[in-house]
């Protein structure tokens, strides 16, 4: 074999190997990725607290340290539903209000456009279910 010929297949070696090697280094980093971040971006206020609630829960003399996980844990037990709905209604724009308002309104009163029961709330006609207690 020529000196170009040897160059040529040294070069091509090591440019197969490279991309051998980078591609076992993604996997390994999709690997921990998957199996490490869990948590997703946490607020600052959140963060704070849950540092918070951890440093008291490791104020002891004995045993290992609480994780981070086993407070998130605790405190995902005790969500109920009724905090969910809140949540929920937490998201709500003024424009989904009016759509939900709407609905109900129809389900009770029949077929109506929402240009006819805008004009009725406009005019006081429609009283939500929550205000006519």
């Amino acid at each position: 074999m020529s000196a170009e010929t040897q160059i040529e297949n040294s070069s091509v070696d090591s440019k197969e190997k490279a991309s051998a090697s980078k591609k076992t280094k993604d996997k390994e980093t999709k690997e921990k990725i998957t199996k490490k971040s869990v948590l997703k971006k946490l607020e600052t206020e959140t963060a704070k607290l849950l540092e918070a609630l951890k440093a008291t829960a490791n104020k002891k003399e004995f045993g290992r340290k609480i994780r981070d996980s086993e407070i998130i844990h605790i405190g995902l037990t005790l969500v109920k539903p009724e905090h969910l709905e809140g949540l929920k209604e937490s998201t709500y724009s003024e424009k989904d209000r009016l759509q939900i308002v709407y609905l109900e309104y129809q389900k009770e009163h029949g077929k109506l456009t929402l240009d006819q029961f805008i004009g009725k709330l406009l005019n006081g006609e429609v009283i939500r279910g929550s205000e006519a207690k």
